[in-house]
């Protein structure tokens, strides 16, 4: 009942041979054989194999394949060939492109074969990341990357009045700097295809070997015959991924002219449906068109040139300013994680960012975050602090003890700007029994009220409080309209807000949701150790639940230790799976396979899991009180409910459990929704915020 046998992972497999590159990306360093078929159009088989040149890294065999060129494309064919040592074969008279495509595969000896069209353009580590694609998991066969114009991996639009989309490249962007740029966001999630375009197509010699060669009978003029080949690879236990770290330009072929391709494509649609039916072809046309993964991709990629545009202004603004985050966190958390994800914003805006935690904490800091890519200071003790930050332009405190530790900083001869960076009202993580109340936070009169009485009465309360006068002139920025209220009704100081953001690149759509036939997954987190988050609460609701609709749901929870006592002591008599403190990776993977993801807290200033649980394409509830509505729009992207009302919280759940076309349109709006809160945007306030107040 309480098992922990589901297992969450990104982790990829690790494959052999490879070494590290400077830009970051694993480099292969085994055989590869490019397979190029070349019928005319020199103009684009120059550019072709210049890129290859310039980009294709270690060991590699190019092998051209002249398939009845006319003499000068002949002839530049023959010199290229002798000049960089590739194997050349040559038809005197052409035998389309599948001929020409089996003549190239048959020559091939590599572990690793790439077929690629001669009126391409390759970009940066393309080789290495489609092998890395392809060793991520041993039942992958066949890879193949986005591009401007190929079919269902077309980014960021598949179609376009009525035919595919061409996507051209904005006129000052070359094909590396929007391949760089997609990579530098990019999750890889590799999703799983049915077809893949055959423009670009990566097979491993053993799929060669057990499936044979292209079909010459059927598709010998060329078209479909990628697609035979990948249902064939397909009956034989392979699977097709997207290597979605790479991009790849595709010009379109200019050796056929527009009308012959459509000739070709329909011959070949019907010489396909006649080899294995037309159910196949249509069952795998309905998974490449709405595969959620792609779709995720596409739609992000939509945003990409917005927020390298943010970027750039940023650069242009503020590049060499040096901010330290202080960030006294021993295990991972929503906020740091905020802090974490932005800092890496500012760092590719040019920003010096850093941050700061104590040397006491270093051991499980870094096993909470492993492999940040963000520099940490470490102080000894918490007087070390201003000393250590006395040389930045901006510190930036994140909890209320934090304020105390940088406030000597005023007193300094030409000090750092001090700001402090809230992300709740702290104040209320002292508060006792009212915060089980909903009129208690339905009133700020009653909030005021209640504030004297918890000032005198709560250590802990009356400091989180003083926090926000400690400093005079301390620049206070908030996520949420909500918290910004807070603080200026309660305490009387300005804030500015910065917005709310996610992480839109690691929490993704990662695979189709269950079939209509399967429990529905809901996932919750339970924090007994924040009595705000409403830990009770949510297992009476998730017990009604169980007991109402038993195997038709499924319920999982994390958060919290399976020993700790505060988590053993609320109901826990019904049917969950408990995975414990789970990493980042693993919720992205977690909220990726459910279908509800429920916050039943008393209240909250923002809502970041949430916000990750949209982002992944899953239907959320949310409590109403707080600033979840400056992303959550009620029976729009999500459900906003009063969550001190038990029955309330049972009524949501059940909606969402039996309206599952409902549900599927809230999720699936929730996903492009949340495309807008990319931390770019956030950060880039901030800055605005820091430097132009």
């Amino acid at each position: 009942m309480q098992g922990n046998d589901l297992v969450l992972t990104n982790q990829q497999a690790q494959p052999p041979s490879y070494s590290l590159t400077s830009a970051g990306v694993e480099m292969y360093s085994g055989q590869i054989d490019i397979i190029v078929c070349v019928h005319n159009a020199l103009t684009d088989v120059r550019l072709c194999l210049a890129s290859i040149l310039e980009h294709a890294t270690g060991s590699y065999q190019l092998i051209l394949v002249d398939d009845g060129s006319q003499s000068e494309t002949a002839q530049f064919l023959q010199d290229f060939a002798e000049q960089h040592a590739c194997q050349l074969l040559i038809n005197e008279q052409a035998r389309g492109y599948t001929c020409a495509a089996n003549q190239g595969l048959k020559a091939a000896s590599g572990d690793y074969v790439i077929l690629l069209n001669s009126d391409t353009i390759v970009t940066p580590f393309w080789l290495d990341r489609l092998v890395a694609c392809a060793n991520s998991d041993e039942k992958i066969g066949m890879v193949g990357p986005l591009s401007n114009t190929a079919s269902w991996q077309s980014v960021p639009y598949i179609e376009q009045n009525g035919d595919w989309a061409t996507n051209p490249l904005p006129a000052d962007m070359s094909p590396t700097q929007f391949a760089n740029r997609l990579a530098a966001f990019s999750t890889r999630v590799y999703p799983r295809l049915p077809f893949l375009n055959g423009f670009c197509l990566l097979m491993k010699q053993a799929v060669i070997q057990q499936v044979g060669y292209f079909d010459e009978e059927a598709f010998g003029a060329g078209y479909g015959e990628e697609n035979d080949y990948c249902i064939r690879a397909r009956q034989a236990g392979w699977e097709l991924a997207v290597a979605d770290d790479t991009y790849i330009y595709h010009a379109q072929s200019k050796s056929y002219s527009h009308e012959r391709r459509h000739q070709l494509a329909q011959r070949a649609g019907q010489a396909l449906a006649e080899k294995h039916g037309q159910t196949i072809i249509d069952e795998g046309v309905e998974i490449c068109r709405f595969s959620p993964a792609l779709q995720g991709i596409r739609l992000r990629t939509q945003k990409l040139i917005e927020r390298w545009n943010l970027i750039a202004q940023a650069q242009y603004r503020w590049q060499g300013k040096r901010i330290v985050f202080v960030l006294p966190l021993m295990e991972a958390g929503g906020g740091g994680n905020v802090v974490i994800f932005e800092a890496r914003a500012l760092k590719l805006m040019g920003i010096d960012v850093c941050i700061l935690n104590f040397l006491h904490h270093k051991e499980s800091f870094e096993q909470a975050y492993p492999n940040l890519d963000i520099p940490v200071i470490y102080s000894p003790t918490d007087f070390d602090i201003p000393h250590i930050c006395k040389d930045f332009d901006v510190v930036i405190a994140t909890a209320n003890d934090s304020v105390e530790w940088i406030a000597p900083l005023a007193d300094f001869s030409n000090p750092p700007k001090l700001a402090y960076y809230i992300q709740d009202f702290e104040p209320y993580f002292y508060v006792g029994r009212p915060t089980r109340k909903a009129w208690f936070w339905q009133s700020v009169w009653l909030r005021r009220r209640f504030a004297s009485y918890y000032f005198r009465k709560r250590e802990g309360f009356r400091r989180a409080w003083l926090s926000y006068l400690r400093v005079p002139n301390m620049l206070n920025f908030t996520k949420t309209k909500w918290n910004q209220n807070e603080v200026e009704r309660q305490v009387k100081r300005r804030c500015a807000v910065i917005g709310a953001s996610c992480d839109i690149d690691l929490f993704v759509p990662r695979s189709s949701k269950n079939e209509p036939s399967a429990p529905v997954v809901i996932t919750a987190m339970i924090r007994p150790s924040s009595p705000r988050r409403g830990a009770l609460r949510t297992m009476q609701v998730l017990k009604r639940i169980k007991q109402k609709y038993k195997d038709s749901v499924q319920i999982l929870l994390f958060g919290t230790e399976t020993d700790d006592a505060r988590f053993l002591a609320l109901p826990r008599d019904f049917g969950y799976k408990h995975l414990q403190i789970l990493t980042s990776e693993q919720v992205a993977d977690l909220l990726s396979l459910s279908d509800i993801f429920v916050d039943l807290s008393h209240f909250q200033a923002m809502g970041l899991t949430a916000m990750e649980a949209m982002a992944s394409e899953t239907a959320v509830i949310v409590p109403k009180t707080g600033g979840a509505s400056s992303f959550a729009t009620h029976r729009h992207n999500a459900l906003i409910i009063d969550t001190f009302s038990t029955q309330a919280c049972c009524d949501g759940l059940q909606f969402l459990i039996d309206n599952p076309a409902q549900r599927q349109r809230m999720a699936h709006q929730a996903q492009l929704d949340m495309l807008q809160f990319y931390p770019e945007r956030a950060a880039y306030r901030l800055l605005e915020a820091l430097f132009n107040c």
